[in-house]
């Protein structure tokens, strides 16, 4: 979850990847399989503007 928060709030492949110990390709591929699901799940969180 801290790889797609840090990702969505623009930080970069590479800066997320040495905090993480990890490479920035794993990284990638992190977004790129959970990235879509979690999208979906904020915006089913967000409530419907009142009318």
């Amino acid at each position: 979850m801290a790889i797609l928060r840090a990702r969505e709030e623009g930080a970069t492949f590479g800066s997320i990847a040495e905090a993480a110990g990890t490479s920035s390709q794993a990284v990638q591929e992190i977004v790129r399989r959970h990235g879509q699901v979690q999208r979906s799940e904020s915006v089913r969180s967000i409530p419907a503007p009142a009318k």
